[in-house]
Formats: structure tokens, sequence, C-alpha cells
């Protein structure tokens, strides 16, 4: 079967140069390469092509043409020439086109001239193309669309992200049934569907097939029970790093909840939570819990588990970029990576489930390397999720990736839910072996920090801290808080990793506005941790570890205030523009009676 043709066209007025169309062409090359480097999209790019050269790529590609794109000026394929008109004929007559995309300087002459010949759906945008709202909005969309999402969804996205971030932005919606008598004089910016055509906004780019990417394990056991491939798979890498795991391997009749304890314990709570969670036993053998059959609900919790850690990698990233940053303003973040963190930024509730943290993780790293910073945690530079650089852990990516597109989708059939998740616990396991060396690093939840001092001698600090090592039961079972001295001091109320040597601090890395402890910020027993999950107006939504089905956490300017603040002042260093503090509303007394008289 023949992979479907995008066919990308750029036209740039060499004496009226515009950056902005060569960053719009790098970046949607950039996102939707991999897809053709697998061979599920055929992907042709061509910079300031005349009329007839257009219109050859067109016929070259005809049966299999789907999205065609125009970024320019005025002329082109936004032309009002004879010749234009026959490239509009020739672009109705392609029956498997599903979308034209006018990257600015659309207007309604010519999306009437496109609906006239018989093209399915236009998506516009009337602004200047020196405007670089055009540039972020065609690349928000094709992000979207290369993590899979529908061209519906990919254009919510897209207009999502330019009306959080401009406040002008008007209106960018989907006229369905568009016709070309009934455009608007002025054609705003939208998705404009001719009518009888809403199929068009269920198309979405082909995936990867697991197939390709599966073990050979799970083609000759015959029968295992739950966790027992993912265990396999990754204790003799995790017990290099913890000694009790090693001492439980040794044993002559091994003690299996002992080792799934060590597992557990040994993982920050982030990840040691979630496998908690696939250990789970009932205490009743006639009714197994869901986590101790092969079942739907363990399936997503493996996919969960993957995901949750590669969201807990990312947090450490953003988190050291987010202090590099502070600490070397002159540091700017080139248009080669702004994508992935407008992606970020543009997390809403009806994209967040989507989002792809291993490909910022990837742009990190990339950038990382660019910056010669050097990694918190050391290991990670090593890390590669690369085709061409880790021939185990691209494939499990590729693998844990199409499963969780298929659970979000309801595309798990009931007959192979046993098979996926054997395969799914292989390459969990092959993750989690990739990203052993975090059982190093010990992640606490300091809760407050006390000064002692002492007459004639030099301040100390007591950090009243939570080891987030273990897993959070609901009970809180073994979490206590500890009492620990150091010469100097950390951030408060704050997750952070620390490098302790000496009774000194030597580094710490705050995890924060990512990941919070309610716990710590409302001063109460235990912990409780949460994952920033997506913002909404003016307010932040962060999911419960222990159950992401919980209601969110709002963090807005009535509750956690400093945390949005965070966030605020996050976004603002990395993009490079000015923060502006929230300011203290003074409160105003009445006069006594002595102000009064004097």
């Amino acid at each position: 079967m023949e992979s479907p043709v995008i066919l990308l066209t750029f036209a740039n007025d060499r004496d009226a140069y515009l950056p902005l169309i060569n960053r719009e062409r790098k970046n949607i090359m950039r996102t939707l390469r991999r897809h053709d480097d697998k061979n599920l999209v055929r992907l042709i790019s061509e910079s300031d092509p005349g009329l007839p050269d257009m219109m050859e790529m067109i016929r070259n590609y005809q049966d299999h043409l789907t999205l065609f794109h125009h970024s320019g000026h005025r002329g082109g394929a936004s032309g009002q020439s004879s010749e234009a008109d026959e490239l509009y004929a020739l672009l109705g007559s392609v029956k498997s086109l599903q979308l034209v995309f006018l990257s600015g300087n659309a207007d309604r002459k010519l999306v009437e001239k496109l609906f006239n010949h018989g093209v399915k759906a236009v998506l516009a945008t009337s602004t200047d193309t020196a405007d670089k709202r055009t540039t972020e909005f065609a690349e928000q969309f094709y992000h979207a669309l290369a993590s899979y999402t529908n061209i519906q969804k990919a254009f919510e996205i897209a207009s999502s992200f330019l009306a959080a971030k401009y406040e002008d932005m008007g209106e960018i919606k989907i006229h369905r049934d568009a016709s070309a008598m009934n455009l608007p004089t002025e054609l705003a910016w939208g998705l404009y569907v001719h009518a009888g055509n809403d199929q068009i906004l269920n198309w979405s780019l082909p995936k990867s097939s697991r197939r390709g990417a599966m073990g050979s394990r799970v083609e000759y056991e015959t029968q295992v029970d739950v966790n027992d491939i993912l265990i396999d798979v990754i204790c003799e890498q995790i017990s290099e790093f913890n000694p009790d795991l090693d001492h439980e391997l040794s044993k002559e009749e091994l003690d299996i909840p002992s080792i799934k304890r060590e597992i557990i314990d040994c993982f920050p709570t982030p990840i040691g939570e979630q496998l908690r969670k696939l250990f789970t036993r009932s205490n009743d053998i006639s009714e197994p819990d869901e986590m101790e059959i092969f079942s739907l609900a363990r399936l997503e919790q493996i996919v969960l588990t993957y995901r949750t850690s590669m969201q807990f990698v990312s947090f450490i990233l953003l988190s050291q970029l987010w202090d590099e940053k502070y600490r070397h303003p002159e540091l700017n973040i080139s248009d080669d990576y702004i994508v992935e963190f407008n992606s970020f930024f543009a997390l809403r509730d009806n994209n967040y489930e989507s989002f792809d943290y291993v490909k910022l993780i990837r742009m990190l790293t990339d950038l990382f390397d660019e910056w010669d910073i050097k990694y918190f945690i050391d290991e990670l530079k090593k890390v590669r999720i690369e085709e061409d650089q880790n021939t185990e852990l691209f494939p499990s990516y590729v693998f844990m990736d199409s499963l969780h597109q298929d659970i979000l989708d309801h595309n798990i059939q009931t007959e192979d839910i046993e098979g996926l998740c054997l395969e799914a616990e292989e390459h969990l396991g092959i993750i989690l072996k990739s990203f052993a060396f975090l059982v190093k690093y010990k992640l606490s939840t300091i809760k407050n920090i006390e000064i002692i001092k002492r007459r004639h001698e030099d301040a100390t600090y007591r950090h009243s801290q939570i080891l987030l090592n273990k897993a959070l039961t609901v009970a809180s079972t073994g979490i206590s808080e500890i009492g620990v001295v150091f010469t100097n001091f950390t951030d408060n109320k704050s997750v952070l990793f620390l490098k302790t040597e000496n009774n000194e601090i030597k580094d710490y890395l705050s995890l924060s506005p990512f990941i919070i402890d309610q716990n710590a910020l409302n001063k109460d027993y235990s912990s409780k941790l949460y994952l920033y999950a997506y913002e909404h107006g003016d307010a932040y939504y962060f999911e419960f570890l222990n159950n992401r089905l919980d209601k969110k956490l709002l963090v807005d300017s009535d509750q956690y205030d400093y945390i949005r603040e965070e966030f605020i002042k996050f976004k603002a260093t990395l993009l490079g523009v000015d923060y502006q503090p929230k300011t203290t509303k003074t409160i105003e007394r009445p006069a006594s009676r002595f102000m009064k008289r004097k």
C-alpha cells in the first residue's frame, strides 16, 4: 500500500525575504520527517516553486496526494492568473486530497475558487505572512498531527495555542457546510469544510505497526504470570544500584514479594507508585485484582507507568533548563527548538493525554548538548531515544506510543489484550532498564526549614523532609517525616533531588512547579504528590499521582498563587520575555483617633 503524500510548498520573495517562512518550512519538515523515515508518509517539500512546477508535482503524486500546504507571499498558489486557475482545478481533481492548507495571504476569492473546483477542505490563515502567528499556527497544527491526532483536533489544538498566547486573537473555528456561496466577505482564520465532506475532519496520519517493535521473548514463552517478564527485564540492571535487591536475587529460594518491594521502593516515587499498582495482589484468591490478570485495566496501567516515567524525566530536564537559563540569560532558545516548547505550553484539557513526552526529552537533550550543559543526573547524557543510536530503546518507545494512541482511540480488541499485556511488559521493562540509574538519586519533599543558631556558632539548617523513594499508599504507610541538619539550605516546600556530602548540600534540583506536594503546601502530615497536566485560562491543573482519575488540583490566583507565579516566571525566562512580578496590594487601615486629631 502506497503511503499518503504530503506536498509542502513555500514561496519567499528575494526582495522581501521573510525569515518566518523559512522557519515554518524547517520546523514542519523536522516535525514530519520521522514519519517519512518510517515510510508512513511521503514528504515532498519545495521552496519557491513556480506554478508549472507545482502542477507537475501534483500530477506526479495525484494518486496519493493527501495534504497540500502552501506558505508565502501573494502570487504562486494564491495568484489570480489563468495558470493559477488551472492549479486549483488540478487540486480539485485529486480524489485522495483531504486538505489544502494556505498559510498566510488566503482570501475569500481563493477559497471560493478551490471550492468551485471540488476541493474538500481549506485551512486558511488570512494574516500577512510577516505575522508570527501564521507560522506558530502551522507549527502547532503539524506538531499535533504528527502525534496522530485527526485534522479536527490538530486544528483545535493550534487554535487554542494562539488564543492563549495572544489576547487580541479572534475566534478561529471550523466552518462546516461551507461553499463558494456562503463564505464571509472578509475571510477569517478557520477550517472551511465543503458541504458533505465532514469525514475529512477524522483523517489522521497512519500509525507505526506495533508488530515491528515486538520483542522476541513473548514469541517463545508458553505461559508466564503477570509481572514476570517485567521483573526479568529490569531486575539485573537495578540490582547494580541496589544491594538489597541484589541480595534477594542471590537467595537460593526467591522471595517474590520481597523482590517486588525492593523494585518499587528503589525508584523515585512517581515511578515507584505506578509499579506498585502493577504489582497489586488481591487478598481473596477467588477474586483476583484487575492487575493480576491480563485485563484492559492492566494494559492501561502499563502504559501509564511508561508515560509517568517519561513525564518525570522531562520534568527533571525542564527544571534544570530553567536554572541554567536563569544563571545564563544570554542563552537563547533558537527556532529549531521552539515548537516543542510551544507545544508544552499549549497543553490543554483536550490534548494533554496525547502529548508525547519523549519528543520533549529528545529536544531537551539536544539543547543541553548544544549549550554544553552538565546534567544534574549525569547518566541522562547517555540516554538517546533515537532509531540510529539505540536499537532496543527506540522500538520500545514506538510500541508504547502506538499502544497509548490505540487506547485513547478505544482501538483495543478483547482478543488481543493478553498478548498486548505481555508485549507491553517487555517494552516497559526495556524503557525502565534504560533509566535504572534513577534509583541512585534520592527524591525528597522539603516540608520546612528551621534555622539553628547558637551564640558564637555558625547557623545550621534543619530540613524536615520526606524521602520519596517509596510508593505512596492511601494510608501513607511507612511515610515519615525526618529532620536532617545541613550547613546550608535548599528551597522550601518543594519536591527536589538532593546531593549531599559531610552534612553539606552540594547541589539540589527543585522540580517545582512541575511536581508539587500538596501536603507540604498545606503543612499537612505525610505527602500527596501532584504532577502538572495542563493550563486553562489563568489557571494550572495537576493530576494526583496516586489516582489520575481524582479531581484535578487547581492552581490559580486564589489557591497556591505562588505556584502559578512560578509557572509564569518559568515561561518568561525560557522565552526571553520580561517577567512582571505580581504586585502586592496595600491594605488600607482606618486612621486612629490620634492621627485624626493630630
